[in-house]
């Protein structure tokens, strides 16, 4: 184009099989290209690992029996240590949680095992077991409790809510050798 001081013309190659391809593409659209590419990853890397990471936590509440993790406390771990003092062979609890009532029946010299739904709490309680050194007699399963049989265990401890039933609402301690009326007179 004669004095139209427009963009140069884009010069064109015939490639081997045929087409017509730019020779030159402007470093701008290259430079656009790569930041849309990472922005996109970027987001949806960001957006998978939230899901990752919450899933676990919000599946529960969908269930038909929504069961919350609410941590044990200081006062409850202390009050199950003491039901089990006199007391031996191995222990399982029910909803384990992030593992504070298995570590602590662990280092009281029980095999301590806790059962629970979410493995993101599961990943989390094998990791503490193993930084507070009782990794080799406290084991952590991801599982459901209503698909576990309990008959190999002399302890079941479970920490409940309303929803899981009347006999769930407090911490208990039974075995096939512990009495229901012995549980109720030493309530949590």
């Amino acid at each position: 184009m004669e004095g139209g001081g427009g963009a140069p013309p884009e010069v064109l190659e015939e490639s081997h099989s045929g087409c017509v391809l730019p020779t030159s593409l402007g470093a701008n659209s290259l430079k656009k290209s790569s930041w849309g590419f990472l922005f996109t990853g970027i987001i949806g890397g960001t957006l998978v690992a939230v899901y990752a990471v919450a899933t676990p936590f919000l599946t529960p509440a969908l269930r038909k029996i929504c069961l919350p993790f609410v941590p044990a406390t200081t006062k409850q771990i202390e009050n199950v240590v003491k039901m089990l003092r006199c007391r031996r062979g191995s222990l399982v609890d029910i909803g384990s949680g992030d593992g504070r009532i298995v570590i602590a029946a662990a280092k009281a010299g029980f095999r301590a095992f806790g059962v629970e739904l979410n493995p993101w709490l599961v990943w989390y309680s094998r990791y503490r077991a193993w930084r507070e050194g009782v990794h080799g007699s406290a084991k952590f399963y991801v599982s459901d409790l209503w698909k576990v049989t309990f008959s190999q265990y002399s302890n079941i401890i479970i920490f409940g809510v309303p929803q899981m039933g009347p006999w769930s609402s407090c911490g208990i301690c039974l075995s096939p050798h512990f009495e229901t009326s012995q549980l109720k007179a030493r309530g949590m």
